[in-house]
């Protein structure tokens, strides 16, 4: 039975945790002592720890039981790996310009500004991108899958990456935080990161990263929250720490007052929801995804389209304590399999799609399953398959 190595970041149950961890348990486990925003229950802590010790058995045993083939080792694939990749910067430049293009012309045509050089960005991006949502998913996904594309292939034929490419990768962050969205920006570093990073000799005969990336890391993190704080303040502070804080609190309240209220109304929705926001997905009807329904439903007054519903959220209002069981055991089980079957493949464009799904597999931690799953996972697998296509990757 293969171990799920804590540092092993192609495997997406480990960015799931991360996130489940850093958005979910941080704060009533950790940083209410030192910022108490609120008092987090224990019920709500019993069922945090509940989802996350289902999660990880799901994860673990699933793909021994469903998967009879032995486990291969990363440092015994990759090496037999076959290259033919005639025509990888064709498909590059196309996707990449494709998304480069599409951005301008969101915002230069149809935005008529760049929110993030607005003053208030908060409400401006909002407004602004009513409506040109898919765009900007379908223009992050070309930028994100061809860079991560490009930063993967250079490291395994040169085993560096050029200067252009870092240039690129500049370009793309600009784009990409253009709309006033911290979150896509940093996604799209980390990847590129991962594409690189996976290849190396020390990753691929530890299968885990080195603790010093673990570090740049936590500060990276930390940057990100002074980015935040300066975004709203103008200055920069420790404060930005507290900032922190309440980012990783927010979501624990919406949690909260989710149990408070399937609780006090006996209300739950057995699957409602779940089929519900894929209508909305499916453009079959506009009465919201359920984070948006949840907001006037509970009267709650923030800046913002909806709340984070979190995946311990969206199995307890369905189906209560027996939804967070088959909530995280089909969670984990998705993770795990999905690392058993691109790891046997041996190749090297099924790795990357794999780096994309666990970086995007996370977000699943905070917003339920539909929502990420359509509007992020399932862009980025269709471009990445169209890549492969137009590329010619027999990797």
């Amino acid at each position: 039975m293969r171990k799920i190595r804590i540092f092993n970041v192609l495997h997406p149950a480990i960015f799931f945790l991360v996130a489940f961890v850093f958005f979910l348990c941080l704060y009533p486990f950790a940083l209410e002592y030192y910022f108490p925003f609120f008092e987090t229950t224990f019920k709500t802590k019993a069922l945090l720890i509940t989802y996350l010790l289902v999660f990880i058995i799901a994860a673990h045993l699933v793909p021994h039981y469903l998967l009879v083939k032995t486990f291969p080792k990363l440092k015994d694939v990759v090496p037999l790996v076959r290259m033919d990749l005639k025509h990888w910067k064709r498909a590059f430049y196309l996707f990449f310009l494709s998304g480069v293009g599409l951005y301008l012309f969101v915002y230069l045509f149809m935005m008529g500004t760049i929110p993030i050089f607005l003053d208030n960005v908060e409400s401006a991006r909002i407004g602004a991108k009513a409506g040109l949502g898919k765009y900007i998913l379908i223009a992050n996904a070309l930028i994100s899958v061809s860079l991560v594309y490009r930063f993967a292939i250079e490291k395994f034929v040169l085993n560096k990456i050029k200067l252009v490419s870092v240039l690129y990768l500049i370009i793309g962050v600009f784009l990409v935080m253009g709309i006033g969205f911290r979150g896509p920006a940093a996604y799209l570093v980390v990847t590129c990161f991962l594409a690189y990073s996976i290849f190396t000799k020390k990753y691929l005969e530890k299968q885990g990263i080195s603790y010093r990336y673990i570090i740049w890391g936590v500060l990276f993190i930390m940057f990100l929250s002074l980015v935040g704080y300066y975004r709203h303040t103008g200055e920069f502070s420790i404060m930005a720490i507290g900032s922190t804080a309440w980012t990783t609190a927010v979501n624990v309240s919406n949690l909260e007052a989710i149990v408070f209220n399937t609780d006090t109304y006996n209300d739950l929705y057995y699957g409602y929801t779940v089929l519900s926001d894929l209508g909305v997905a499916l453009g079959l009807h506009d009465n919201g995804f359920t984070g948006v329904i949840l907001k006037t439903k509970y009267d709650m007054a923030f800046e913002g389209e909806g709340m984070t519903i979190t995946s311990p959220g969206e199995a307890y209002m369905n189906l209560g304590w027996i939804g967070i069981i088959l909530h995280a055991s089909f969670l984990g089980a998705v993770a795990g399999f999905f690392y058993e079957l691109i790891i046997r493949s041996g190749k090297i464009s099924w790795f990357v799609i794999l780096i994309l799904f666990s970086l995007n597999f996370s977000r699943l931690a905070v917003g339920g399953i539909v929502a990420p799953g359509l509007f992020f996972l399932l862009p980025q697998l269709i471009i990445c398959a169209a890549f492969i296509f137009v590329a010619k990757l027999k990797i």
